[in-house]
């Protein structure tokens, strides 16, 4: 694709010198400087019926073929003010490098502009390769001597609407890696944008150990970047604030030494999880924290040896079934039945020992082997991706999972692990559910 300038003329024309990069340039409309020192395919000269009367001959005495008038409003309403921005847009061909001039024009244009560079970098994929000024104002006379209006290229101050977008997107999302991409673009940067994507992707891909420790190098990584920046550093500080004030929460350099700590921050991204509305990262992460939380219950430590971590869902899953089972041989001796025949009863002695201790030593063991057996099947739910001939409907899953992040918190209280009550849900555990064949 080519190089398009786009100018916006006035309707004063007025001769003046401009400098840039060293250089002195003499032009009616600052559009006449550029002519001379800036190479391009074409260039759009935006008027309005004033400026074309008044400005407009001054370029087109020139016969450059390349210079083209493009009539627009004057801005006096909303809908004028529409209508420049969708005609500047419709002259934009996708793909193509784009110098903006707002030295002239009218006031609004400056600020139109940058929304104009913005919007097409997004949509259209637009390289932006200047906005140039040419500060008429700050010429100067000194005795016989006169100072040129210098040129200043403001295009960075543009990248600051993509540093914004970017670090919202990640801390509403966990995605980083636009925010990486605009880091890596400076190798004083380059560790920082490899600290963003690790944490991530360990965040989008459910990993909250691989999270923990990469968060805790967020900081002293960020710091470092910041200081590349040297004129713009402040601005990034204040984004980095708020990438710190989001994830330095998960922050822990030995996760599974500190299991105390550990817990505490795996509940705090269940908890980001569910209010990102990341409901797959929430529920999966959920069944391993009330496993690891059951472990650190009965042991003060927490261990994610595969031996140890199915001797405790077996506990758990016995624990279930031990419920259900007692159920059915009430309602069996309520109606004078025998349902013996339909299968061995569970008794708490069948319990591995893990599960015998939570049976004998916790009066809660039917709320967590409900829970337990509900995160499971919620969890799996999502992770079949409605590839069940029983799914449970879109609405139907979001309400379970919510209901089962709101028992775990209040089992989490109950149990003083934490302080703040939730709402209270009651657990609506089935006898079926033990029975199906997608709970792990």
């Amino acid at each position: 694709m080519g190089h398009t300038v786009i100018t916006f003329l006035g309707v004063r024309p007025n001769k003046t010198e401009y400098e840039y990069q060293g250089k002195t340039y003499t032009g009616e409309v600052f559009a006449e400087a550029m002519r001379e020192f800036l190479e391009f395919d074409r260039m759009l000269v935006f008027v309005t019926e004033e400026a074309k009367k008044e400005s407009w001959p001054v370029l087109q005495k020139h016969n450059d073929p390349r210079i083209q008038e493009v009539l627009i409003p004057t801005g006096e309403s909303e809908t004028e003010v529409w209508e420049i921005f969708d005609t500047v847009i419709q002259h934009v061909p996708e793909g193509e490098e784009v110098t903006f001039d707002i030295t002239h024009g009218l006031r609004s244009i400056p600020f139109l502009v940058f929304l104009f560079a913005a919007y097409l970098r997004s949509a259209k994929q637009v390289k932006i390769r200047s906005i140039l000024y040419g500060a008429f104002e700050l010429r100067k006379r000194e005795g016989n001597q006169s100072r040129p209006a210098p040129v200043f290229d403001l295009s960075k101050f543009t990248t600051m609407l993509e540093w914004i977008n970017a670090t919202d997107q990640f801390i509403q999302t966990g995605d980083a890696y636009r925010l990486a991409a605009l880091l890596e673009e400076v190798k004083q940067q380059k560790k920082a944008a490899e600290t963003l994507k690790n944490v991530s992707q360990a965040a989008l891909l459910c990993q909250p150990l691989t999270l923990m420790k990469k968060a805790n190098e967020l900081e002293p990584d960020l710091n470092k970047a910041a200081d590349s920046f040297s004129t713009t550093s402040q601005p990034f500080k204040v984004l980095s604030k708020r990438i710190l004030d989001t994830f330095s929460a998960f922050a822990l350099r030995e996760p599974l030494k500190n299991p105390q700590q550990f817990l505490e921050r795996e509940w705090k991204l269940i908890q980001w999880y569910r209010e990102h509305g990341q409901l797959i990262q929430a529920l999966t992460l959920a069944r391993e924290f009330l496993l690891d939380f059951i472990y650190y219950k009965l042991k003060n430590s927490i261990d994610l040896k595969r031996r140890e971590r199915m001797k405790m869902e077996r506990a758990l899953s016995g624990l279930e079934q031990l419920m259900i089972n007692q159920k059915k041989t009430n309602r069996a001796s309520d109606q004078n039945q025998d349902e013996s025949s339909n299968g061995q009863v569970c008794t708490p002695e069948d319990l591995n020992p893990y599960g015998r201790q939570i049976h004998d030593q916790w009066e809660n063991w039917e709320d967590i082997a409900c829970l337990y057996s509900e995160l499971g099947q919620v969890r799996n739910q999502l992770n079949h991706a409605e590839h069940q001939a029983d799914a449970m409907k879109l609405r139907k899953i979001k309400q379970k999972a919510e209901e089962n992040l709101d028992q775990l918190h209040k089992l989490l209280v109950d149990m003083q692990f934490l302080t703040i009550p939730p709402q209270e849900q009651p657990c609506t555990s089935s006898p079926s559910s033990a029975n199906n064949p997608s709970l792990t």
